[in-house]
C-alpha cells in the first residue's frame, strides 16, 4: 500500500494520477475533505481507500506499518488565512 498524505490537493492528486499511470492503484489517500471541493481533484483516480487525516493514525495502529510500502507526505496546511 502506499499512503499519499494530502492527497486530494492538487499536487497529491496529480501524483496519484501518476501512480495510477505506472499501475499503481494500491493507494490509501489521507486528507481533510471538509471542503469538499478537493474531492474533484481525485474523483477519477484509482484508490484503494480514503481516510480521514485524523483517523490515519488510528488506521495505522489497527494495520501496522508492515502494510505500508512507501509514504509520500504531500499534506500541509496550504491557506495561509488558516490559523
Amino acid at each position: 500500500m502506499i499512503v499519499v498524505t494530502g492527497g486530494a490537493g492538487f499536487i497529491g492528486s496529480n501524483l496519484v494520477h501518476g501512480l495510477n499511470e505506472h499501475g499503481r492503484d494500491d493507494i490509501l489517500v489521507v486528507d481533510n475533505l471538509e471542503d469538499g471541493r478537493k474531492f474533484l481533484n481525485i474523483r477519477d483516480a484509482k484508490i484503494a481507500d480514503y481516510i480521514d487525516q485524523d483517523e490515519f493514525l488510528d488506521w495505522l495502529v489497527e494495520n501496522g506499518d508492515d502494510a505500508v510500502d512507501a509514504v509520500f507526505h504531500l499534506g500541509a496546511c496550504s491557506d495561509t488565512t488558516e490559523w
